[in-house]
């Protein structure tokens, strides 16, 4: 009965750390994936803005687009040749499958809106380079709601950061503890079939014969 129970316990344990290592997992890809759109990357996924854009932080959380060779394309202090004032913060930004739109404050911290267009150049790559001119509030009143819109939110971005570290030390304890859990299993079933072994059967039925001849 107590071997049962032993067993049991063994069992559950190893579900319990296995179904922790799949909801890590699995945590840790949707993080994973919602942190590209606050900048800080994304190492399973393959995602990217129109025109291959990129969003980017530095460490003191200063946003930024960068174009398919990381050279930033808007930040904070740019300002374009069709564009009438110069950036100082980026509030949110917005993307469809053809362009982005990024709401931003001037040096009077007005809101103001840019959208991307292609210039008559060309990249090292050979695909059009990219700027941003002024979008009038009301042609942005009758587009926003084709775009996808992220608010660039520091607390939230950490967060995101938080809970990505946490599901990824998760996902390394619980699959170490598995493999520990496997390693005892094989090596307690090693020694069991050691101790079954047809050499120790021979002399246990030896014995047997002799007693009964006895």
């Amino acid at each position: 009965m107590k071997l049962k129970i032993i067993c049991m316990r063994k069992t559950l344990s190893f579900i319990f750390f296995g179904v922790t290592f799949i909801l890590c997992v699995l945590l840790f890809l949707n993080y994973d994936s919602k942190g590209y759109d606050y900048g800080l990357g994304c190492t399973f996924c393959d995602k990217n803005l129109a025109y291959n854009l990129n969003p980017s932080v530095d460490r003191y959380y200063s946003f930024t687009l960068n174009d398919e060779e990381d050279f930033e394309l808007i930040g904070t202090g740019f300002g374009y040749k069709n564009s009438s004032f110069i950036i100082k913060d980026i509030l949110a930004y917005g993307y469809n499958d053809t362009s982005v739109i990024v709401k931003c404050t001037d040096s009077l911290k007005t809101i103001k809106y840019l959208i991307s267009y292609e210039t008559s150049y060309k990249s090292k790559k050979g695909n059009p380079e990219i700027s941003f001119r002024d979008l009038s509030n009301n042609d942005f009143a009758q587009v926003k709601d084709t775009y996808q819109w992220i608010e660039i939110d520091e607390e939230k971005a950490n967060m995101i950061r938080f809970i990505k570290m946490l599901s990824l030390l998760g996902l390394i304890v619980s699959l170490l503890l598995l493999i520990i859990k496997a390693i005892k299993s094989i090596k307690s079933k090693s020694i069991k079939s050691k101790s079954f072994s047809p050499e120790c059967s021979m002399k246990v039925s030896h014995h047997t014969a002799s007693d009964l001849t006895e």
